[in-house]
């Protein structure tokens, strides 16, 4: 059943919560067919559950209206995540796993007074006993809306605004990008130092010295970029780019003496070192598709 639209109204901050809450994971919508895994967000109405810990049930109850947050893994064994995040009633959140008995057993649970507090509460709880579980990260993960929540677009733009906030910061702070491309049929991903340009937003890639060399790099014309929390097991996003070789000649010199100076531990002067790398790398210029 459809939130009504007073409902709806009172849900608006909790839908931007949650918006925000994907954008920051860089969860995106998706196949599930295809994923290793979804997190389905669901209009509820009344839930009971009925949970058993240890040896004692209890029942866990959320009368009214709520948003449920159902994140699942099938493989290699059960696991999932539910939370019941409501405007007027205690909220749950619920970590499950399948034994090797074949029998469901409850990994963990929380209540929360404050929706905003429960939804983080969901993310991170769900983070450590499905995702860590199951050797996964929320970049395996696809989600999927509910039709009956009315999610409005205005949504999808928190999401793309807190998305390219992220991009920006990562690549401003981050001194390695991973980066993935095809060499002769080949897929290939391996961390690589770049040098952004903030005015220009280019991204500037060395191959040939001593400590990067990237297989096929004269050929690449199109890679992906995947750029992820300093730090942290956390994807930021993964974003296809235009790459192009930059030839010898007087852009090359510009462009090689600013990678020069951000490259640390290299003597002699920056001019110098563009002109070493002249005979023996290839520098490359990516352009994000955003």
């Amino acid at each position: 059943m459809a939130l009504r639209e007073t409902e709806a109204d009172r849900f608006a901050p909790i839908k931007e919560e949650i918006a925000r809450s994907l954008a920051r994971r860089g969860i995106k919508p998706g196949d599930p067919s295809k994923a290793k895994g979804v997190l389905r967000v669901t209009s509820e109405f009344a839930v009971s559950r009925i949970v058993q810990v240890y040896w004692t049930p209890f029942e866990a109850s959320v009368p009214g209206r709520s948003i449920g947050l159902h994140l699942e893994v099938p493989d290699p064994k059960p696991h999932w995540a539910e939370g019941y995040i409501s405007l007027d009633y205690t909220n749950w959140v619920f970590c499950f796993h399948e034994r090797s008995d074949g029998d469901v057993q409850l990994a963990y649970y929380s209540q929360y007074e404050e929706p905003i507090e429960a939804i983080e509460g969901f993310f991170n709880l769900s983070a450590w006993y499905v995702l860590t579980a199951t050797d996964l990260t929320w970049d395996d993960i696809v989600v999927e809306i509910d039709p009956e929540l009315d999610w409005p677009s205005h949504l999808q733009t928190i999401t793309t605004a807190e998305t390219d906030k992220a991009v920006s910061e990562a690549l401003k702070k981050s001194t390695i990008i991973w980066l993935r491309w095809k060499d002769d049929g080949i897929e290939r991903t391996m961390p690589v130092w770049f040098v952004y340009d903030n005015k220009k937003d280019k991204i500037y890639v060395l191959s040939g010295e001593r400590q990067q060399q990237i297989p096929g790099a004269e050929r690449m014309r199109d890679a992906t970029v995947i750029l992820r929390w300093k730090g942290k097991n956390a994807r930021v996003a993964e974003i296809p780019a235009d790459v192009r070789v930059i030839e010898p000649g007087p852009e090359w010199d510009e462009v090689a003496e600013k990678v020069a100076e951000k490259r640390l531990n290299i003597p002699g002067m920056p001019e110098e070192t563009a002109r070493r790398w002249r005979d023996e790398a290839v520098l490359l210029e990516l352009t994000l598709r955003k």
